[in-house]
């Protein structure tokens, strides 16, 4: 059977039965800026992939199996910078979903101590299972049928980090391969076998996770970046720095979670760079690897 191409559908399909409404598709191509995903084609915008994963498309028409155009606008897209300084109240927050756990950090310090990554979720054992439900894994995408078929060692090939893009390079942090066009992105092969994920034990992160405003001003040396948030944990959150980006992990007394990586539009000194928790915000103190201006604080490949 043919395997359908278009954005957001992928299905196999038997041409006998392929009519004018039968696929479900994106017409347009996907468009991450400032930390939100989406497509061209409609409106919706999210911050984590797999939220982008889980967009509808917007348009019915036939299923297809021509092959998409060689050039890839997102890569184009990806590849170009922002001219123009945004206003402080419109920074995106952008929340690439960052599930690493790290050891507790003091309220300020440089470059934070390397993050252990969180226990692979399982199924319960007999927890029962809708068929048609899809595993949650990264890369999977298998359907349950049955317990026989679908609950064995080994059957699902996954991804156990998180997607990666930046500068028109498309992976997953926990393996090497990187590709340019979205679409062998989506191929790329799981690193990780185990069983597949159908219902979890761990609480969804989307349920968890709220959002925070942030901005920043510069001087030559140094960005100063503020996240604006009350009430943080400073024992149970951190923030780590690298010369290309930083990543946020804030958690609140209520419980709820503020995970969030900026890709920087240049380089830092991580050592040198600081953060602290204050009553109502986290201010980091990024210093420049280079005394430039920057046009915008994140990379406009993300």
């Amino acid at each position: 059977m043919p395997k359908c191409t278009r954005n957001a559908c992928g299905q196999d399909y038997d041409e006998a039965t392929n009519d004018p409404i039968s696929c479900q598709y994106h017409p347009g191509n996907p468009e991450f800026h400032e930390g939100l995903k989406g497509w061209t084609c409609c409106k919706p915008r999210v911050h984590s992939f797999d939220e982008f994963m889980d967009i509808k498309g917007c348009k019915l028409g036939p299923h297809s199996s021509e092959p998409k155009h060689k050039e890839d606008p997102f890569k184009a897209d990806l590849t170009k910078y922002d001219d123009v300084l945004p206003e402080p109240q419109t920074a995106a927050a952008a929340a690439v979903d960052v599930k690493a756990a790290s050891a507790t950090t003091p309220s300020t310090q440089s470059l934070a101590a390397a993050s252990e990554p969180e226990p692979i979720d399982e199924d319960p054992d007999g927890v029962e299972v809708s068929a048609g439900t899809k595993c949650k894994r990264n890369g999977c995408g298998a359907v349950y049928v049955s317990d026989k078929e679908s609950r064995q060692d080994g059957q699902c090939q996954f991804h156990p980090g998180k997607a990666l893009f930046h500068e028109g390079n498309k992976g997953w942090t926990c393996c090497k391969p990187r590709v340019t066009e979205f679409d062998e992105f989506l191929r790329i092969k799981g690193c990780k076998s185990g069983r597949h994920l159908f219902v979890g034990t761990q609480p969804d992160k989307r349920e968890q996770t709220i959002k925070c405003r942030h901005d920043y001003y510069q001087s030559g040396s140094r960005v100063i970046v503020s996240i604006y948030a009350k009430k943080i944990d400073r024992e149970n959150s951190w923030i780590k720095f690298s010369p290309e980006m930083f990543q946020v992990h804030l958690v609140y007394g209520d419980g709820k979670e503020y995970d969030d990586e900026l890709w920087l539009f240049s380089e830092i000194d991580p050592s040198q760079s600081t953060y602290e928790f204050l009553t109502t915000k986290a201010e980091l103190s990024l210093v420049k690897k280079s005394p430039v201006s920057w046009p915008a604080l994140e990379c406009a490949s993300n």
